[in-house]
């Protein structure tokens, strides 16, 4: 779901979180970032920016069981 740490080397060219990050920023990047300061990028976020396609949002539908009431 996620890129690996080796396929954020690969991308940015840095092995420090920090470098990482900035390189993201640089570029327009979205990302979140984990509790220990590494970039965390959808691997079809990546896909999607490398071949220049949309990415395509999955189908939404509302939980109606978590919507109802509890007695």
């Amino acid at each position: 779901m996620f890129l690996t740490e080796t396929d954020l080397r690969e991308l940015t060219g840095y092995q420090i979180h920090a470098y990482q990050r900035r390189w993201l920023k640089q570029r327009g990047w979205k990302f979140e970032e984990s509790a220990t300061g590494r970039p965390v990028v959808l691997r079809a976020y990546a896909e999607s920016r490398l071949s220049d396609q949309p990415v395509e949002a999955a189908p939404w539908s509302p939980n109606l069981a978590a919507m109802k009431k509890v007695a």
